[in-house]
């Protein structure tokens, strides 16, 4: 079979004592044309979903669909839908485990942010996660840029759905802060100002 697995990270990080190795497998979908499903368990450090989003995106390979959870402090197990663009690396090369560990170097410029609606409920109703939920003009690199905007309020997922119907992206998120901090609610309110300020006319 054209797939193969990495056992630990590929840049000689152990996990700390109690953790995980973080493992990965890639392969194709045969229904799918340039279709790949990727699975990565194991420890991750927090940032991880920007990182790898952020290096798919510079590889020209997109996120279809995504299912990720925390299941530990720091160990997770998340599934993704992979679609590769024109002229993208080919995915079977990657190693995935080495992009959620890099952060890129040099100025990268976000895209703009194109949402058509967005909800966000409060913590007290997700056991301490800000769970937002939003719909938007799906382009290469949406995702990244979302976890991004995220990061930077310092805000990071414990959970995450992605789904990609036409070009359209739904995406849920449970937010949770530094260490597993809940969410302030002039944090929240910020959010929602914001993304009230990236709503289309096409909504």
């Amino acid at each position: 079979m054209n797939s193969f697995a990495l056992k630990r990270d590929s840049l000689g990080d152990t996990p700390p004592i109690g953790f995980s190795h973080t493992t990965f497998n890639i392969e194709p979908i045969p229904a799918k044309h340039n279709g790949y499903k990727l699975d990565i368990t194991g420890f991750l450090a927090p940032g991880w979903t920007g990182r790898l989003t952020a290096g798919l995106a510079q590889q020209r390979i997109g996120i279809v669909r995504v299912e990720a959870e925390k299941t530990t402090v720091s160990n997770w197990r998340s599934s993704f839908e992979l679609k590769s663009a024109p002229f993208a690396k080919d995915p079977l090369s990657v190693d995935y485990v080495a992009l959620a560990a890099t952060e890129l170097t040099g100025d990268r410029k976000a895209g703009k942010i194109e949402l058509l609606d967005f909800v966000l409920e409060p913590p007290s109703r997700h056991d301490g996660s800000l769970y937002v939920e939003l719909r938007g003009v799906d382009r290469l690199g949406f995702l990244g840029d979302i976890l991004d905007y995220f990061s930077m309020r310092c805000l990071f997922p414990v959970k995450m759905t992605i789904e990609t119907i036409g070009e359209t992206a739904v995406d849920r998120f449970w937010l949770k802060g530094v260490g597993g901090a809940v969410p302030s609610d002039s944090i929240t309110e910020s959010i929602k100002e914001n993304f009230g300020q990236l709503l289309t006319a096409a909504r």
